[in-house]
Parts: C-alpha cells; structure tokens; sequence
C-alpha cells in the first residue's frame, strides 16, 4: 500500500476472469486507486498469506476461509461482492468399479480432500449431508494440506495423508474410497462422479433453493480500509463496472461463451449469475455458515450481518 503524488497503489491478489480481466488489463481503472497484482497460480495457495498474515491489501479469498478469519479475530472486511461460484454436486468422485453407488452409502468411507477447509469439499458434503442424508460424522476426510488459519483445530475424523501423497493415485490405488476434486477431477474411465446426473441436480438445487453456491468474495485488510475510508466503496464499484462490462459482451456475443453448467445454466435464465450486495447474498450465505458450522469449522453460527463491517455492509 504505497501512494507518492498520485494514486494510492494496493498490493492485490485477483484471479483473471471474464469480470475481472478488464479491471487487470486496466481497461476499467480509477483515479484514486491503482494495483500491484501477485499473479499466483492457483490462487487459492495465497489465501493463507492474507488470511493470517494480510500480507496483501486486497485479496480474492474463499468464503469458509474469510468466515475461519473472522471467528478468529483476524482484521479483514469482506466486500459483498462474488467472484466465483459453481455448483458442487459432482464435485467427489469415486472409482468406476467401485459399490458407491450414491452419497449415503461414503458413510463409513475414506474421502480424500485437498484441505479439510477447502470451499468446494465444505459444500459438497454440506450438499450431500443435507439433501441426500450422507451422516458426516461417520466419514473419514483425509487431506494432503493444512487449512490456510494456523489456529484452527480440526476434528478427529479428519486425518493427514503420509507426506508426498497425490489424491489422484491413492483413488486408483483404493487408500482413499473417494475424492472431492472438484474441478481438478481428472477426465479418465477408471473414474466417475458419486452423484448421477450431477449437473441436473445442482441446477435443480439452485432453482429451488436460490442459494449461489460461492467460492470467492474479495477481501480488503482493516489497515487498508481506515487508511483509505474510500478504498472499499471505490473497489466495490470497479468490479460491478468489470462484470457489467462482461456481461454486455456475453450478451453481444464477444466474450467465450461460459463452460461452466452452473453459470451458463443461470445466465441462460437471465438470472444475474454475480451477484453484488448483502441482500443479494443473504440466502446463500445463510447456507454456507450453516455448513461450515455443522462440519466444525466455526466455534458458532454466525449471521449474514456479522460477516460484513459497516464500511462494507450498505455496498450495492
């Protein structure tokens, strides 16, 4: 965070998106404000670096690990502003020989998972939990990561695989009866996802529960922000100006059309498949803190209000 004579420049953590790429590419910029991106790949490997140490001033963030900062007194404020979403459903996958033949029967089951933390594992076995009656506490979760906080304390069905162990061969190798890979899942016969018809489902979860199942929301450091009580509305207004844009060029035709069933799906209905504000976001929320509390990654349930400070909670 450094400003001499001109623009004050924030150190920035931001995948490129379709939303995103014009605020990057400087397209979309502001008088007041410009950005030193860490292009880090994947970016999710950096959340622990604003999480627990703020080593950034602004920062894309998963939301579990955002509520796991708040819960632990960590000095962030979260824009309410999504940046990634996409549906869980098939996100865990098992072998194509193996007896799972749906979510209730991972009971009793080894399910490998990069981090115990990790956004998309605390949505799939939320999903499967509660609409398909998957018993979590009867579930081992054997990850080949810590979580991004030092401090958190994970439960005692989550155990840690032997240094140097990929997911992917302990799957085919049947250490591990399934995995939530998520978008890493690899495309070969030996695998398939445990939920049938996984895509139809998640869409159908959608339609009826209008909960966008987010990934990432932005965060900005409390340093940042008092310095610069400007910075969150001024940030806030780029990236809603970044996905108008995008959305004019899908519209047009100009932009790749999305790959993404859940994003396609939901802009195909004419359903704003970002959404931006509180309000907008409140269901959704509700939803994830239910989850993140009933799998033990937050000392209590925490209202959609308590995410959000007041320099951010009136943004729409």
């Amino acid at each position: 965070m450094t400003v001499a004579n001109g623009p004050a420049v924030f150190d920035t953590l931001l995948d490129t998106y379709g939303h995103t790429s014009a605020i990057k590419s400087g397209a979309i910029a502001s008088p007041r404000m410009r950005f030193a991106f860490s292009d880090i790949l994947p970016i999710s490997s950096a959340f622990g670096k604003m999480a627990e140490r703020g080593e950034f001033d602004i920062s894309e963030m998963s939301i579990v690990t955002y509520i796991q900062a708040l819960a632990l007194g960590k000095p962030l404020l979260l824009l309410p502003t999504v940046v990634m979403s996409r549906i869980h459903h098939g996100a865990i996958i098992c072998r194509t020989d193996s007896v799972i033949q749906q979510p209730a029967d991972l009971a009793g089951k080894r399910i490998g998972v990069r981090s115990y933390t990790q956004t998309t594992g605390v949505w799939a076995r939320g999903i499967y939990h509660a609409e398909y009656g998957l018993d979590l506490d009867e579930i081992t979760n054997v990850t080949v990561e810590t979580g991004h906080l030092d401090d958190y304390v994970e439960p005692p069905n989550v155990v840690r695989a032997a240094p140097g162990k990929k997911l992917e061969a302990m799957l085919l190798d049947g250490e591990v009866d399934a995995w939530i890979a998520g978008r890493d899942a690899p495309k070969r016969p030996e695998f398939r996802p445990v939920l049938k018809d996984a895509d139809a489902a998640g869409t159908a979860w959608f339609e009826r529960t209008k909960a966008f199942p987010i990934n990432h929301m932005v965060t900005i450091t409390r340093a940042a922000a008092e310095k610069y009580p400007w910075l969150p509305a001024e940030l806030f207004d780029l990236l809603k100006r970044g996905k108008a844009r995008y959305l004019v060029d899908l519209h047009a035709g100009t932009a790749p059309v999305p790959t993404e069933p859940f994003f396609a799906h939901v802009f195909g209905a004419g359903i704003d498949p970002l959404p931006f504000g509180v309000e907008a976001l409140r269901g959704s929320l509700e939803v994830v803190i239910a989850y993140a509390f009933a799998q033990k990654l937050i000392p209590r349930m925490y209202t959609v209000d308590e995410l959000f400070d007041p320099l951010t909670r009136d943004l729409v």
